[in-house]
């Protein structure tokens, strides 16, 4: 590859075609944030999110550690590929004719991008065999398990394009190599025959099974699951890993999925293939299965696509099993849940039933199991619920692990006014778990918040508390200069009022002080009356002979029309100086809307306003997330 040369026309192609924001999903799990997409940097390790993507210019930054580029500088640093690797990838990926300067490296690169067409090829004429031998007498045991065991219909069996793998050593390699003369080395690498243990020769992959064929997002067959029928082990029996197929980065169902999950913006994911499949038979179609591995980080990543409010629901099995796959994928996903990246949740089925079970047990199940993903726990409830039910909080053994497994829980939260959340909530609950041998008031309540609050690494901030007097004015000066600066150069800089217009308009910031409000009112009203374009000097003429009718304000203002020699300099960066007072204007609302929802979350009471309580919280680390996104924008 590194000697290939490719051609100019290739590489300004792939350029012109390749997105960003879909390029760095692959590898970050992005928020949409205003015009920008947000995310924990791939390139160093942080808790908050600074890494930004700017999808109209196609560009990358990170304000924790400072990279930054485009698409193809991405994928070299993160893959330490080159820059023709690099090329060559996103050419096959966005199906754009390779060329290049040589004929020989022109028909190398053709051999390669045809070796997976092939495969998919060979896989799909092979899931028309399986399908074809359900249907034969072979397949009649499989066909009656999927009618009469899983209660499902011929016509979802051909939507979901199931089959069977006959018992035969080599039926399928027969048909494949012998009858369809496709290459052994080529179906060995689609993972439907291996070589025999001893001797020489290959023996099918799959005998004797149940064929489900895995889909990619696109809906082209890249491997199967296969159930055994006569109860040998393993149950379940996935394709190796090839070329096409990775179980960490592969999700069931999810060709069915994709557009469903965009319109409810929300995922469900479940253990297994049947669990999806009942789901989406009875009009759940939000749903995709994991292949019996974790919900991994490229899971996320892949289903952070189709969802802006990064909503996922786990419902795995409520047996131990289950419950283990759970605290797994939690284990797993993690650090982008205490990041704020993710909004998990977890789904438990009453009487330990599994999604296929549960859907089809009765008329009224459907409505049931949605009724249950509303009400489904956010994830560190959950966890705090599973510690309880193994603790008799009677027993003063018991207690004590209880209080230091919540405590070890609440020292992952990095945030403050989460941490105090729960504080307060794990206080309550150990409290009135207790009440039947200690009277329950708000002293006992007290006394175990603040054992709770000295055990955990509690950073000492009142978060209920405004600003001190200091504070508001040196955030009123900050205020004042940012919107001074955009005025200054939105009057003298014609060419950057459109940026200043959209970046107040699309983060929905107005001026404050009272004689910059009337100006931007004045300048509004003018601009729709002038013809700016054939003299960009005529708004701040006409604006500053206006202001003579209005002598108070004028006298306030005339510093942004008669410039000194220190404000001339600041329209020599007028970018930067928009940048840093659009991000100090944001940061002063954000600010103000935090303390609103501290103030809301201190009122509510945790038995009867729970909702309400998780919104708010959830809001405060929402907002605290994008102040420190903006801190380093902001004039110091």
């Amino acid at each position: 590859m590194e000697n290939i040369s490719l051609h100019p026309d290739t590489i300004a192609e792939v350029k012109d075609r390749v997105n960003l924001v879909e390029v760095v999903s692959d590898y970050v799990v992005m928020q949409k944030k205003g015009r920008d997409f947000v995310g924990l940097c791939p390139f160093h390790d942080e808790k908050t999110p600074s890494f930004t993507v700017n999808q109209s210019k196609q560009l990358y930054y990170c304000f924790g550690c400072g990279a930054g580029g485009g698409a193809i500088k991405f994928l070299m640093e993160i893959g330490k590929q080159s820059f023709r690797e690099v090329i060559f990838n996103l050419a096959q990926r966005y199906q754009i004719p390779v060329k290049t300067l040589a004929l020989q490296d022109q028909q190398e690169i053709q051999q390669q991008i045809s070796l997976r067409d092939q495969l998919y090829e060979i896989l799909a004429v092979a899931n028309n065999f399986y399908q074809h031998s359900l249907q034969q007498k072979e397949g009649e045991k499989a066909l009656n398990y999927l009618l009469l065991d899983r209660h499902l219909s011929l016509e979802n069996i051909q939507k979901f394009q199931l089959g069977y793998a006959p018992n035969g050593w080599q039926t399928l390699y027969n048909y494949l190599v012998e009858i369809k003369h496709y290459p052994v080395i080529l179906v060995e690498q689609a993972g439907l025959i291996k070589k025999k243990s001893k001797g020489e020769g290959y023996i099918d992959y799959f005998r004797d099974r149940l064929m489900i064929p895995i889909q990619d997002s696109q809906g082209r067959i890249i491997a199967f699951g296969a159930r055994s029928l006569d109860g040998s082990e393993p149950k379940y029996l996935n394709s190796p890993e090839t070329n096409l197929f990775s179980k960490s980065k592969t999700l069931f169902a999810l060709n069915f999925a994709q557009k469903n999950i965009i319109k409810q913006d929300q995922v469900i994911v479940v253990e297994g293939y049947f669990d999806a499949i009942a789901l989406h038979i009875y009009g759940v179609e939000n749903v995709v299965a994991v292949l019996g591995t974790a919900l991994t980080e490229q899971h996320i990543k892949q289903l952070s696509r189709y969802t802006e409010s990064k909503e996922i629901i786990l419902n795995f099995d409520a047996d131990k099993a289950g419950l283990k796959a759970t605290e797994r994928a939690i284990k797993e996903v993690e650090n982008l849940v205490y990041s704020g990246q993710l909004k998990l949740k977890i789904l438990t089925i009453p009487n330990g039933k599994d999604a296929d079970e549960f859907i089809r047990s009765n008329v009224e199940s459907c409505e049931k199991y949605q009724e249950l993903i509303k009400q489904a726990p956010l994830w560190l409830d959950w966890q705090i619920q599973q510690l309880l039910n193994t603790k008799d909080l009677h027993n003063s053994g018991d207690y004590e692990l209880a209080f230091q497994s919540i405590v070890k829980l609440i020292n992952k939260i990095s945030n403050n006014a989460t941490k105090d959340y729960y504080l307060t909530y794990c206080a309550e609950i150990l409290t009135n778990k207790k009440s039947q041998y200690a009277n329950f008031n708000s002293e006992d309540l007290k006394k175990v918040y603040q054992s709770l609050r000295l055990a955990t690494k509690y950073k000492n901030q009142e978060h209920k508390k405004s600003f001190s007097k200091l504070g508001k004015s040196s955030q009123n000066n900050q205020v004042e200069q940012a919107e001074f600066l955009l005025l200054l150069i939105y009057l003298h800089c014609p060419d950057y009022r459109e940026i200043i217009m959209d970046e107040l308009d699309n983060k929905d910031l107005v001026f404050t002080l009272k004689s910059y409000r009337f100006l931007w009112q004045q300048i509004h009203q003018i601009f729709s009356n002038i013809n700016d374009n054939n003299d960009p000097n005529s708004l701040l003429v006409t604006v500053q002979e206006n202001m003579i009718n209005y002598p108070d304000f004028s006298k306030q203002l005339t510093h942004l029309f008669n410039l000194s020699e220190n404000y001339q300099q600041v329209l020599f960066q007028p970018e930067h100086i928009i940048r840093g007072s659009i991000a100090c204007l944001e940061t002063v609302k954000l600010d103000k809307y935090k303390q609103y929802c501290q103030q809301q979350l201190s009122k509510l009471n945790q038995e009867t306003d729970l909702t309400k309580m998780t919104f708010y919280y959830q809001e405060i680390i929402s907002t605290e997330n994008q102040l420190k996104q903006l801190k380093s924008l902001r004039f110091e």
